[in-house]
């Protein structure tokens, strides 16, 4: 009863707390028992919200089994700056604990400090996809990474990075939708098929108040830019029934106008309009999905 919480309870059995280390000698991989109290937080971290309701979900497991991974530190004179494990490292001062298992490191430049910490938050932290995004961003502009460069370093697909990255170009209120989990992923790639900021926001606002359905939004925007279009100029109506069946289904897929038109007996085309390369880029993975 009352018994002092012991860091790490059964985690010898896991993790030495002094590794062996590798045939290279890679002395970087021992584990140190650091005080929780000389760490600070990385300025470099991709994760920009913190839920009180996660830190004690995690701070009542590590109560219980310690802090089972150890989190990753940069040395910095004599203290030790998170290179990832934020999430760890807070929830164990809250749980009262004065030590924390880490890996160090001793990085002298900022620039791979930089690089190493949004690529370790990246692909360790279950980010929100606007998080995920800022720290591809990052990369990009303080790393001065490729997109090609930051994808292959992170393990993703380059149209997944741009794919991130292009949640960035939505309204602000949209983005917080996201970062807060009230609009997911696919909700955003369908507000981008709207030209006009305004137009993203009503939409975003209606799908969090009626808590639509990504197909739903999908199918708005497709009425919203086939609506637009209808405006513009007169769309040439097909006489064949089936034929109109299957150019609203190809609209509500792919989220633009879709025109079938055929040439000669047997042969026609597909039309499938796009309004800009980032458009275009959308439409071409949506074609290609399950490859």
């Amino acid at each position: 009863m009352g018994k002092k919480p012991v860091l790490g309870k059964g985690i010898s059995a896991l993790i030495p707390e002094y590794a062996e280390p590798s045939g290279q000698g890679d002395a970087s991989r021992q584990i140190f028992y650091i005080n929780v109290d000389e760490i600070e937080p990385n300025p470099y971290q991709a994760r920009t919200e913190f839920g009180e309701e996660s830190i004690d979900e995690l701070m009542h497991s590590i109560q219980e089994k310690g802090v089972i991974q150890p989190i990753t530190v940069n040395r910095i004179g004599q203290s030790y700056q998170i290179i990832a494990g934020e999430r760890r490292w807070r929830a164990t001062k809250k749980a009262g604990i004065q030590e924390i298992p880490a890996i160090v490191h001793e990085i002298e430049s900022q620039q791979d400090l930089m690089e190493l910490s949004l690529i370790e938050n990246i692909q360790r932290e279950n980010l929100t996809p606007i998080e995920e995004a800022e720290g591809y961003r990052s990369l990009t502009d303080k790393c001065f990474l490729t997109q090609e460069e930051v994808a292959r370093k992170v393990g993703k697909n380059r149209s997944t990075v741009t794919n991130l990255l292009r949640l960035l170009q939505l309204p602000h209120e949209v983005q917080d939708f996201l970062r807060h989990g009230q609009l997911q992923m696919g909700h955003a790639r369908a507000l981008l098929g709207l030209e006009e900021d305004e137009d993203r926001l009503a939409l975003a606002r209606r799908a969090v108040e009626e808590k639509m359905a990504v197909r739903e939004v999908e199918k708005a925007v497709a009425n919203q830019r086939v609506g637009r279009k209808k405006k513009k100029a007169p769309k040439e109506i097909s006489n064949d029934p089936h034929i109109r069946d299957y150019e609203e289904r190809l609209q509500h897929r792919f989220g633009t106008a879709v025109n079938i038109r055929r040439t000669a007996a047997n042969k026609g085309a597909i039309q499938i309009e796009f309004y800009n390369d980032g458009d275009l880029e959308r439409l071409l993975d949506l074609m290609i999905e399950g490859e």
